[in-house]
Formats: C-alpha cells, sequence, structure tokens
C-alpha cells in the first residue's frame, strides 16, 4: 500500500493552511508552543479523497495517508484497537485494515452478479471471529429491482463465507438491530423493545433473558429507550449514554444518563431534565462528559458532570450545521470535526477556540485512539 511521502506531506499542509487562511479562518501551525497538546494518541481520519489521514494529537501534523480500496471510508475499531474496518458508501463492501503496518488486510463482500447485498448493519465479535450482519439483497431484474426481506446473518471472516442464519426474535423482522458483544466474546446480547435475549455465539442459541424493562422502568416516568455504543473511554463491558423517556400521562419527554453493565446485567440511570437534541461523548476518566447541542443559530457545548449527575455549563460557540466531536485524549481538548476539511480545537475548560487544522479534503468520520501504555 502506498503512502504519502514526506514531501507530499508537507505540500498538503502548506496548501492546506494558505486555504484556510484565504477563507479567514484561525490557524496556526501545527507546532505552535501557544496551542497546548490534546494528548499522545492518534488521529483516523477518513476522507472523501479515498484515503485516511492519520494524525499525530500531539502536534496535529499528518504524518501518513492510507489508501483505500473501497473508496470513500467509514471508519470503526477493532476490540483489541489492533485493526481499522472500513465500510463503503453503498454499505456493500468492508475492508480491514491493519493499524501498526497501515496495509489492507482485504476487502469482504456478499454481492454476486445482478444481485447486490448492503450491509445496513455490522456487529463484529471482539475476536474478529466472525461478524454479525443485518443484510438486504437488491436483485436487478429487466424490468425492476427485487429487495429481499431483511436477514440476519453470521458472517465467518477468516473463511470469508456466512456460516449461519440467525432467526428474528419471535419471527418479528427488524430494520434495525441492536447487538452488543460481551467482552469475552462467548455471549451475544440482542436487544428488543421487551428485553434482552442473551445468545451463545457459537451456537446462536438463546441461552438466557434479561427483563430489562424492570431495571429501566420507573412508576410514572414511562419505558425508557436507550442507545449504547462503543467508546474510547470506557471499561470493556460498560456502556453509557443519553436516554430519553415519555411520561405516559403528561406525554413530557425527558432526558437522562444511563450506564449500563453488560456481563452482571446492572444499569444506573437518572433524569437531568427535559429533552434536547444534544450529543455524549465521555471525557477520559469518565467523571465528565461532552455534548453538543445542534441549532441552526443555536449551536452549545453541554458539559455533563457525571459524578454530580447534572449539566453543569451550555456555552454558545460558532459551530457548523453537521459536526462531530472528540473529547482529547488528556482531556483538555474538544475536537469539531465533520463535515468539511477542518478540525476546530476548544479548551475543554473555558471553551475557547484554539484554532484550526485544515486537512485539505472533506471527512466522514474520525477515530481518536490513545497511546497504550508503553507504546512510543
Amino acid at each position: 500500500m502506498k503512502t504519502l511521502g514526506r514531501a507530499a506531506l508537507c505540500l498538503v499542509a502548506a496548501t492546506s493552511v494558505a486555504a484556510a487562511q484565504q477563507n479567514g479562518e484561525r490557524v496556526r501551525p501545527a507546532g505552535d508552543p501557544a496551542v497546548p497538546s490534546g494528548g499522545n494518541g492518534t488521529i483516523y481520519v477518513g476522507t472523501y479523497a479515498k484515503n485516511i489521514l492519520v494524525l499525530d494529537e500531539a502536534t496535529m501534523q499528518i504524518r501518513d495517508s492510507i489508501k483505500t480500496q473501497i473508496g470513500i471510508p467509514s471508519l470503526s475499531l477493532s476490540f483489541d484497537r489492533k485493526h481499522l474496518y472500513l465500510s463503503d458508501p453503498a454499505s456493500e463492501k468492508f475492508e480491514i485494515v491493519d493499524i501498526a503496518s497501515r496495509r489492507s488486510l482485504g476487502v469482504h463482500t456478499l454481492s454476486q452478479g445482478d444481485t447486490k447485498v448492503r450491509m445496513w448493519g455490522f456487529n463484529l465479535d471482539p475476536k474478529e471471529r466472525f461478524a454479525v450482519l443485518l443484510v438486504k439483497a437488491y436483485t436487478k431484474k429487466t424490468d425492476r429491482y427485487e429487495v429481499s426481506r431483511p436477514t440476519l446473518l453470521k458472517y465467518d471472516i477468516a473463511r470469508r463465507v456466512v456460516t449461519d442464519t440467525i432467526p428474528w426474535p419471535k419471527g418479528e423482522e427488524r430494520e434495525g438491530a441492536q447487538i452488543i458483544f460481551a467482552p469475552s466474546g462467548d455471549l451475544m446480547y440482542f436487544f428488543t423493545t421487551d428485553d434482552v435475549l442473551v445468545y451463545d455465539t457459537q451456537t446462536l442459541k438463546v441461552v438466557d433473558r434479561w427483563d430489562i424493562n424492570r431495571t429501566l422502568f420507573e412508576e410514572g416516568m414511562g419505558r425508557i429507550g436507550a442507545g449504547f455504543q462503543n467508546d474510547i473511554y470506557e471499561e470493556p463491558g460498560f456502556y453509557t449514554s443519553l436516554f430519553r423517556a415519555t411520561d405516559p400521562v403528561n406525554r413530557r419527554t425527558t432526558m437522562g444518563v444511563a450506564r449500563i453493565d453488560l456481563v452482571n446485567r446492572q444499569l444506573d440511570f437518572y433524569s437531568l431534565g427535559p429533552s434536547n437534541n444534544v450529543t455524549f461523548r465521555l471525557a477520559p476518566g469518565r467523571t465528565r462528559a461532552y455534548g453538543i447541542h445542534s441549532e441552526v443559530g443555536n449551536y452549545q457545548f453541554w458539559t455533563f458532570d457525571l459524578e454530580g449527575r447534572r449539566v453543569v455549563n451550555k456555552v454558545e460557540f460558532k459551530g457548523r450545521p453537521r459536526m462531530g466531536m472528540q473529547v482529547s485524549t488528556n482531556g483538555s481538548q474538544l475536537y469539531i470535526t465533520t463535515a468539511g476539511p477542518t478540525i476546530d480545537r476548544y479548551s475543554a475548560s473555558d471553551f475557547r477556540h484554539l484554532g484550526t487544522i485544515n486537512l485539505g479534503a472533506d471527512m466522514t468520520n474520525v477515530i481518536l485512539i490513545p497511546r497504550a501504555a508503553g507504546q512510543r
């Protein structure tokens, strides 16, 4: 796999800074000592230029570029943080990239001939033996396309074959499925509207059931709905997210924070007040989290005090219509990413704008990986 040479990287950086300055953006040199370091991690940026930019977090300089085989990539990370999994815009292919060597380990697809199989759900086993895919097949006929019903498949990554079809719980097909694996990879948790079904990953048989509604239900509050996603700063087997619930009597929607201990099947949650359109990202140490409230003309940073169980700060800032956010690996900065070619850096303590890094290519999404202990 080809990577950009030092001269090419310098040219990209210089061109990006010049373009940003021409557009009136506040840009500091990546190594400017006036801007403190946000940490010592590595930032991986998927771009519409069909590559992955590799940035050193300490200097915010591009130090490498990985050309993808699937085109424009959307990035996700393996459980052991050794591989990037890339999906193409059509959700028809996925590619595996080894982070250490920056090499592609191959492209996988289920499409054949006139039939395109799109993977609308991708759930990776922590040991990377297999993935559970939610797929639909689109077959081109002379006068129409035939679309299959949503299907759950177990896909063997090493052998590149589908080994099993997983029946839908209670025979109820879904357009989406929330599936979480135990860190050991021996159990798979399938979240339904009523409960959580626990599967043995070898036999694909239901071995237990967690009546999560009893845990989630507060009298007079209504059923609580939460989507639990992986977070780089969370402990293995734990998931923290915002939840929203609607009062069945007054029809008022509230929100709060929920943290799930998957292995021990415990859930801790508390309400914060009326529901708002705000995101949620943990900070290192998990005592704080940050979010973005997005409304045209009213963009805000939110600070969540997870120990005090409250929102402690809301500060307006100059946002953009579509934004992603990463919390730096030392917790001192917030990085505003996507959409567009720039990363804006803000102080997490007072939300001062610290500068803009122009990458020269629009982003798909960003993954930030802290440096492992003992790693150089």
